[in-house]
């Protein structure tokens, strides 16, 4: 999000934000029993299944803990 205004935020403040959300859909996912995983929906116009929300969660958020790493720690070498 170009207009996300996060260069004007400080980076604890995002780090403390990014790690609320994530506690909070672990909780979310771990409170399904296995009734809820076999569900299915419709998200952005597709049928989905809950279980593979869940990976498409988990997905994005190593999507932004990558660009988190790749805009304020561009010196560290990965693997």
């Amino acid at each position: 999000m170009r207009q996300g205004g996060f260069a004007a935020r400080r980076l604890a403040d995002l780090a403390e934000e990014f790690s609320h959300v994530r506690r909070a859909s672990v909780a979310l996912f771990r409170s399904f029993d296995e009734a809820a995983w076999l569900r299915r929906g419709t998200a952005s116009e597709k049928e989905v299944s809950v279980r593979a929300l869940a990976y498409m969660t988990a997905g994005h958020a190593q999507h932004h803990a990558n660009l988190f790493n790749e805009q304020y720690f561009p010196f560290i070498p990965r693997a």
